[in-house]
């Protein structure tokens, strides 16, 4: 092709972008070299002064904490300080070895002076002095008359212990002595300064680096030998002890010198690294620039007609056609991938879904030839099923958002699978319904293999409580041998979770634990739940014992979810029938409170303990709400003063309406009426159940005789009291006696 309108586009659009890079990269390189270089100095500077005064600060408040020491608990010296016998020679002589002692100790002390006040006597190491003949006397004098205690270091001075000597530049403390009361004396410790400056100098190169001290006042101290005053620092600190300044720099400007020399090297390297880039672009273009250009000329030969279509008749752009083609394949191509990636999801959430329902594989060859597509278990290995439940995913629904259910619901998959990974373990998870992630492990033939998942498991619950903030139950099945075996393993691990409600919520329940329990039935709990519904019925108090009883009796017979919700089932039907003969008011209490609220609290109880809270709150509202509008009806009262009088006079033979209008001077018609309207039941239906209740209790807390129990209940025929008993129960009284000798009475009696 004649014009190579590309080649040269190429040239130009690579070499504005070479040049920009290299020459950016050469300042940004120099640029940060030469900033770290500098930082580096001064931080370590910085470091390196810190560490000298802090070891300064140290050695100094160590002499002064020894001092205290001495002071608080050295007898030579409070003898001393409480002596005013200038000629105590072995007084004296105990002081000045306590101070040679203390000199040993802290080596950096030059000299020490105890200064008694009383008697204005000095002692020193070397001698003993009158107050004012003493040399350093001008020192002292002001802290004589101080009235602050507090003890600080001067700032440099010199020093002369007798005034015949040299000076020597010396910082001292004086502390008031003795420590505990003041205004016996002093005493003063001196420190060398080049002691000092020697100490400093031991942490640090003087050929690369030096440290310069200065007391408050600005006066050096530090030797001539060892830095010039007219170097520049590049950090200081200040004491925050004594006030001394510190500041340090570099002695040479050695990295700055390698960084100069660096500098231009680099630079004729950068040079040359342009140029050979610019042959190199140059090269590299025309090589490749050849088969690019046949394949143009092959598109623009044989599909000029389409090309000219894409292009519009444009020519200035020969690769419009092949962009366009290449972007349709890479299109489609990541499209494939994309649905590809969600169909293999998908395809393994289904083959879960078949196995754990026993649909597939037919055979393990098939089942294997897909293993390494879609990383699936290798199922002639033995395998456990559980499954996972998230505990009160009602309330789980209504406190995160959509969005945010998916992503904990991931989270939770992802840490199950990552903790059984860290184990060295085979996990396969999917979910299976909404609040439940189905797991199967791949486990390798051992003893303690159950123990190991359950350890897995345990370690996922643990974390997904501490960062998740919700809580898991997990229902483990039995270890299936047999790829065949894995749907009863499920099903196993369905059922113990089943038993959450019995058992609690935030555990593992492993079938193993729940399968050899004897488990109670629902009907044995029926007429308890009669009892229940028609102690509300009668608004009598005593429904709570019942209710009470009936918990103990479900968590004593371990009935699972299927088993509670049945009863709690047939017990809002029990309430329903028991009410629905009773007065429109009564009705309209059960029908927009009571059952809704007990629907509601049943399905918000993920436990037996939150159903036991839960329902037992419905029921107290339904028993307020009918006591409500028993209390404001007008007869109310006087029917509840009759069946408390039915109560009392159960075995009296007359009690009958006419009796009871007698006493209570009311038409017996009227009567029955509102016994009806309150009660919801007829007067002889009351009457009869009032007796055979007192009847059975009888029957199996005593032993006396039908004949005197059916007179103790208000039957004068012992025959007529066992036809209506066994109407009532089922059974003869003899019967239900020995029924309830042997046990098997127990149930009904609960009635």
């Amino acid at each position: 092709m004649g014009n190579k309108a590309w080649f040269y586009r190429q040239l130009l659009s690579y070499m504005p972008v070479f040049f920009i890079v290299i020459s950016f990269v050469f300042f940004v390189f120099f640029q940060m070299l030469g900033e770290q270089s500098r930082q580096g100095a001064v931080q370590a500077n910085e470091t390196m002064i810190q560490q000298a005064m802090r070891s300064v600060d140290n050695s100094l408040k160590s002499i002064d904490q020894m001092l205290v020491q001495e002071l608080l608990f050295n007898p030579d010296l409070s003898d001393f300080f409480s002596s005013e016998n200038q000629d105590d020679v072995y007084l004296n002589m105990q002081a000045v070895q306590a101070m040679k002692q203390f000199k040993v100790s802290s080596p950096l002390v030059d000299s020490m002076a105890l200064v008694r006040t009383q008697d204005e006597y000095v002692l020193t190491t070397s001698s003993a002095f009158k107050l004012q003949d003493y040399a350093d006397y001008a020192f002292l004098k002001p802290y004589l008359s101080r009235k602050n205690s507090e003890a600080q270091w001067s700032g440099i001075r010199d020093f002369r212990e007798f005034s015949f000597n040299g000076a020597r530049q010396t910082v001292t403390l004086v502390r008031d002595a003795p420590f505990v009361s003041r205004g016996r004396g002093l005493i003063a410790i001196n420190i060398n300064v080049d002691a000092i400056s020697q100490m400093v100098q031991g942490m640090y190169n003087s050929d690369v680096s030096f440290i310069r001290m200065k007391d408050a006042d600005g006066r050096s101290m530090t030797p001539g030998a060892m830095v010039a005053e007219d170097r520049e620092p590049v950090s200081s600190a200040v004491s925050p002890y004594t006030g001394w300044v510190y500041e340090g720099g570099l002695t040479q400007g050695r990295v700055v010198g390698i960084v100069s020399q660096l500098y231009n090297v680099w630079f004729m390297v950068g040079i040359l690294m342009c140029l050979a880039g610019i042959v190199w672009i140059v090269y590299v273009t025309r090589r490749n620039y050849k088969p690019v250009e046949a394949i143009v000329s092959q598109v623009q030969k044989y599909t000029q007609t389409k090309t000219n279509a894409l292009l519009h008749g444009c020519k200035q752009d020969e690769f419009a056609f092949i962009e366009s083609a290449l972007e349709s394949i890479l299109e489609q191509s990541n499209s494939f991938q994309q649905q590809h990636r969600e169909d293999l999801l998908l395809r393994k959430a289904y083959l879960f879904q078949q196995l754990i329902e026993g649909q597939y594989p037919l055979q393990l060859e098939q089942w294997n030839e897909q293993r390494d597509v879609i990383e699936l278990p290798d199922l002639a290995s033995p395998q456990i099923v559980s499954v996972m439940e998230i505990d009160k995913y009602a309330h789980f629904c209504e406190q995160y958002r959509e969005q945010d259910q998916y992503l904990l619901k991931f989270a939770l998959k992802s840490v199950v699978q990552e903790t059984a990974a860290a184990r060295g373990s085979v996990l396969w998870a999917e979910w299976t319904s909404a609040s439940k992630l189905g797991v199967i492990i791949q486990v390798d033939p051992a003893p303690d293999m159950m123990q190991e998942a359950a350890v897995i498991f345990e370690d996922a619950r643990r974390w997904v409580e501490e960062h998740l903030k919700l809580t898991v139950t997990i229902g483990m099945g039995k270890l299936a041998e047999q790829y065949t075996e894995i749907p009863e393993s499920y099903s196993q691990a369905l059922k113990a979770l089943k038993y959450k409600m019995i058992l609690g919520e935030n555990r593992i329940i492993p079938y193993g634990q729940i399968a050899g329990e004897e488990r109670g039935h629902a009907f044995d709990f029926l007429n308890l739940i009669r009892s229940i519904a028609q102690s509300l019925r009668m608004v009598n108090p005593d429904w709570r014992e019942k209710y009470k009883a009936l918990i103990e009796h479900i968590e004593k017979n371990m009935l699972d979810r299927d088993g509670v919700h049945s009863l709690a089932d047939y017990l809002i039907y029990a309430l329903g029938r028991e009410l629905s003969c009773m007065a429109k008011e009564f009705q309209d209490v059960w029908l927009n409170e009571g059952q809704p609220q007990l629907r509601h609290a049943l399905q918000r109880s993920d436990t037996l303990e939150q159903l036991q809270q839960n329902c037992g709150e419905a029921l107290s509202s339904l028993y307020e709400g009918m006591a409500s509008v028993l209390n404001g009806r007008n007869h109310a009262d006087t029917i509840r003063r009759i069946r408390q009088y039915m109560e009392e006079n159960s075995a009296n033979p007359d009690l009958s309406l006419n009796y009871l209008s007698e006493q209570f001077h009311m038409n017996w018609k009227t009567l029955s009426k509102l016994f009806r309207e309150e009660t919801g039941q007829k007067f002889v239906d009351y009457l009869i159940e009032l007796r055979i209740t007192h009847a059975r209790r009888l029957l199996v807390e005593t032993t006396l005789p039908v004949q005197e129990i059916a007179t103790k209940v208000g039957y004068s025929n012992a025959i007529s009291f066992g036809r209506m008993f066994k109407k009532t129960v089922g059974l003869s009284p003899g019967e239900y006696r020995d029924q309830a000798a042997s046990g098997d009475a127990n149930r009904i009696a609960e009635g």
